[in-house]
């Protein structure tokens, strides 16, 4: 045996036996309050996502909410025009069980917050901003603007109108005034 075999042959160690590689890019170190600030602010604009969707969903629960009142107020309007046909036509039972049916639909919107209003009667100065005019009636029966007949009622969530009504006004006959005023 020999022992060169055995002796692996000596390495020679310098500079030369490294070869440069490539350095990772330099990594900018954050203080904690930085990175901290950093996550509350992602933290922030996640929360102020999921609050504009859940606003955007309670807006459309609201409307369509809105759009049952408005039904609602439509069908107890039918049945006061027809009341006096449905006793006539021996229909007093189902009457009766359609006005306890209204009565409950309203009922359960009122618990959820809704409020319907009926603004029949009212100035025009009390409720201009609350409705939409899409007709007028002139005539010696109106003594000043009021709304002669509301087709679709106004509709509150609190304070705030998801509905305004669709009413007709009423107003004196203006050429009521002009003859008052050539005598």
């Amino acid at each position: 045996m020999s022992s060169s075999a055995e002796t692996p042959a000596p390495v020679e160690l310098g500079w030369s036996a490294f070869g440069e590689r490539p350095v990772a890019a330099p990594v900018e170190l954050l203080s904690p309050a930085s990175e901290l600030a950093a996550a509350l602010q992602r933290c922030r604009r996640d929360l102020d996502a999921e609050r504009a969707a859940a606003a955007e969903a309670l807006a459309g629960v609201h409307a369509a909410a809105a759009e049952q009142a408005v039904l609602v107020f439509t069908l107890s309007a039918a049945l006061r025009r027809h009341d006096q046909a449905l006793i006539d036509a021996g229909l007093a039972v189902p009457r009766r069980t359609f006005l306890v049916l209204r009565d409950q639909m309203m009922a359960a919107l009122d618990r959820g917050g809704l409020t319907v209003l009926d603004p029949t009667g009212r100035p025009f100065d009390e409720v201009g901003d609350l409705v939409r005019v899409t007709g007028w009636r002139h005539g010696p029966e109106y003594a000043g603007e009021v709304v002669a007949e509301t087709i679709e009622p106004i509709v509150r969530y609190g304070a705030e109108v998801v509905h305004p009504g669709l009413v007709i006004m009423g107003a004196p006959d203006p050429r009521e005034g002009a003859d008052e005023g050539k005598t």
